[in-house]
């Protein structure tokens, strides 16, 4: 193994998974090897989990990528890319590991592919500390696609923690990103949204859908929320709800009532919606690595420490300079090429 002098050496100790899918995300569209360190340090479970070894496989398949220290709990990783291949695969995490997670690892690489591919993802598509699914198709994919992010997603079956087994089929195009500028939020009253159950009895969906609209309607805010009612290996329920570019969602757990969990869902999105801009606080750490390309500005809610891993990540690989200011009720983010 030749170890380039330019090859960029990135901390993980400061954040999560997030930072190493960032990483080899850029490594794969720039063409720049990385060595990731101290991958997790902080975190219970240290280093690689399930999912990353899935993203780093993933994106190993799309740039022929020669790679070092891929295994559970590693916690220094190389990874030297060639050329972006686009090819259909599958590829199946083994646990309930997030799906949206690894889509989330190859969004960035339909600004350097020059035809399409499809990938059949196995894992986790509403698990905690993830996106759920829903959430990545109406309010992340619908955002990117506005400035030509050029993508499809179809869920054929669901999968909640511990069993996994939820399918998702992903299809990426060649795009070309438009400058972002996305900063109030739109004004929308409508709020729409799931409400699922997966082998569990549809009163439990209604029950989640019944007492988010009573809320949203007591904001003087209009509600589609549809029921989704399924069977499959994992059992789990949740709502995700969407208000224009604002996202929110909360899963089931045992001995949660339907009743809180829809209220949760609906506390967060009415905080996010507060702010009056256009970003809730985890939708402004994933648009960071497309800001960068594009140039231009978002508004944001909050400024979380994914966000700001985000960002050293991306200054890293890219030109470019991102700045932060107190906007309104919440942030401007700006990114400049420099």
């Amino acid at each position: 193994m030749h170890l380039s002098e330019t090859m960029l050496i990135i901390d993980g100790s400061e954040g999560g998974g997030q930072i190493l899918r960032t990483a080899i995300a850029l490594s794969a569209l720039t063409g720049k090897g990385v060595k990731i360190i101290n991958i997790r340090k902080k975190r219970k479970n240290r280093g690689l989990g399930k999912q990353h070894i899935a993203c780093v496989k993933a994106l190993k398949k799309l740039c022929n990528a020669e790679v070092h220290g891929l295994y559970l709990g590693s916690e220094e990783l190389i990874f030297i890319p060639s050329k972006l291949t686009p090819k259909d695969f599958e590829i199946d995490i083994g646990s309930a590991g997030s799906i949206s997670l690894v889509i989330q690892a190859l969004l960035p690489l339909a600004l350097g592919i020059k035809k399409s591919f499809t990938v059949k993802i196995r894992g986790g598509t509403d698990v905690k500390n993830a996106p759920p699914i829903d959430y990545l198709k109406n309010v992340t994919l619908k955002i990117l696609g506005r400035f030509g992010l050029e993508t499809e997603l179809k869920v054929i079956k669901r999968g909640f923690y511990p069993e996994g087994n939820g399918i998702v089929e992903f299809k990426e195009k060649p795009s070309k990103i438009k400058k972002i500028c996305l900063v109030e939020h739109s004004g929308s009253n409508l709020v729409e949204g799931l409400s699922y159950v997966q082998n569990l009895d549809e009163s439990i969906a209604r029950r989640m859908r019944r007492k988010a609209i009573e809320l949203l309607n007591k904001n003087k805010l209009e509600c589609n929320i549809k029921i989704e009612v399924s069977k499959g290996v994992s059992t789990g329920a949740g709502i995700v709800l969407w208000n224009d570019t604002l996202g929110s969602s909360c899963l089931g757990e045992k001995g949660l009532r339907a009743e809180i969990v829809a209220e949760r869902a609906v506390n967060f999105l009415l905080e996010e919606r507060s702010s009056g801009l256009a970003l809730d606080r985890y939708m402004g750490d994933q648009i960071i690595p497309f800001l960068a390309f594009s140039g231009g500005e978002v508004g944001v809610s909050k400024i979380t420490d994914h966000t700001i891993n985000n960002i050293k990540v991306v200054e890293q690989f890219l030109d470019v300079k991102f700045t932060i200011e107190k906007y309104k009720n919440g942030y401007l983010i700006r990114g400049e090429h420099v």
